[in-house]
């Protein structure tokens, strides 16, 4: 979190606000966070004109007048927003979650605040991170059968292999579980376990339930955690994620939680046992 929709909310909030604009001064600190270097990120971004805002995945790309590009990751709790610069600059000011600060010319500043620290700041002249995405199912050229028969030659469980970014990019815990439900299958059951008809099914919904979220500006689940570059909370309510003793909308059965694999590897799902039980 967030996820597809919700950077996807972000990179179009953003757009009109940062593209065509030069970076007059850029700021930044965490050095685990901020690749190549601290330094690297400020001296790539100071002076560059912002030609467009782009995503894959949840992977915010900025291309940049000199070549490279801005490259950022929002994490869990990673956000940006823009706001009015200050007449003068003072690190010693800003508050402890704030990580970077790229001022505009236009007297605006880009602000990047993550409290979990897990996102991630970069420069790069190549787009190389590119090659590890998979078809996502927002592309023109997006093709069903061809995801279909994919998913049906895995062996992992079926919101395992809906979370494989080079399977099919751009769901997330939240969607995944979505397009599962939606399609009446149970998360945890193996992918080439599941009738090809289902599979068709669960593909079907990639693309309906990603633009609906687009569509109210993503979720924003009970920790509050996601936040649109304006400060507003999305307002995509899922049917299965997050409902945990709630009733289905479709049955009135209690929406029940799972967890797929070990330890603080394990990721957890969410489904009605009675909707769901194949």
């Amino acid at each position: 979190m967030p996820e597809l929709p919700e950077v996807e909310t972000v990179r179009r909030q953003l757009e009109p606000q940062i593209v065509g604009r030069r970076v007059l001064f850029s700021w930044a600190r965490l050095p685990r966070i901020t690749q190549p270097s601290v330094e690297a990120f400020v001296a790539g971004t100071q002076g560059q004109t912002v030609l467009s805002a782009r995503r894959r995945g949840k992977q915010l790309y900025f291309p940049l007048e000199g070549g490279a590009h801005l490259l950022i990751h929002l994490g869990m709790t990673g956000r940006l927003h823009v706001e009015d610069a200050p007449p003068n600059f003072d690190a010693a000011q800003l508050h402890k979650h704030i990580h970077a600060v790229l001022r505009l010319d236009n007297a605006r500043q880009l602000v990047f605040t993550d409290p979990r620290t897990f996102g991630a700041l970069a420069v790069s002249e190549n787009l190389d991170f590119l090659k590890a995405y998979g078809p996502e199912p927002l592309d023109a050229d997006f093709d069903e059968d061809a995801m279909t028969q994919s998913l049906a030659k895995r062996s992992v469980k079926i919101k395992a292999a809906l979370l494989d970014q080079k399977l099919v990019s751009g769901l997330g815990n939240i969607y995944a579980d979505e397009v599962c439900f939606l399609a009446g299958v149970h998360p945890a059951t193996p992918a080439n376990a599941v009738s090809l008809k289902k599979l068709k099914l669960i593909v079907s919904h990639m693309k309906p339930v990603l633009e609906k979220a687009i569509a109210n500006r993503g979720a924003t689940l009970k920790d509050g955690g996601y936040q649109d570059i304006f400060g507003e909370y999305g307002a995509f309510i899922p049917d299965a994620y997050g409902q945990t003793g709630k009733p289905c909308r479709v049955c009135g059965t209690f929406i029940e939680r799972g967890t797929l694999g070990p330890g603080k590897s394990a990721r957890s799902y969410h489904f009605c046992p009675k909707c769901q039980t194949i």
